[in-house]
């Protein structure tokens, strides 16, 4: 079920978003979008040579707002992964977390691209110092 939620909102969006283009050049969502993951780290309080510290895959919520009043949330799956269908222009992303922290995470621009998929890397700051 976790993994047909994403599929859904991508497939709802796309079809949200799909107007009626009578000249037929511009490009639907399905020909861009965002793609990505999301981890979380650091995960230890000191990070010593030998002793691998890695950051880790974050799962949750990511708001999406958009200049031309896009206002979106989508969810992380298979260990931080998400992907959406939308249209070209500039968002921005933000993972969605409970109280003021820590973890924190700021926000991130996104352009996307009249054709193709831009990749994403987003980072939650666990606040382990």
């Amino acid at each position: 079920m976790r993994r047909l939620i994403p599929l859904l909102f991508t497939l709802l969006t796309f079809a949200a978003a799909c107007g009626g283009d009578s000249a037929g050049d511009l490009p639907s969502p399905a020909d861009s979008g965002i793609h990505g993951k999301v981890v979380q780290g650091p995960m230890c309080p000191v990070m010593q040579a030998g002793s691998p510290c890695p950051d880790v895959p974050w799962n949750g919520t990511i708001h999406l707002t958009g200049g031309d009043g896009v206002d979106l949330e989508i969810s992380t799956f298979d260990g931080g992964r998400f992907a959406i269908a939308i249209v070209p222009g500039t968002y921005e992303l933000e993972p969605v977390l409970e109280g003021p922290g820590p973890p924190t995470a700021a926000p991130q621009t996104v352009v996307v691209p009249s054709r193709g998929y831009v990749e994403v890397a987003l980072t939650v700051d666990s606040g382990i110092r």
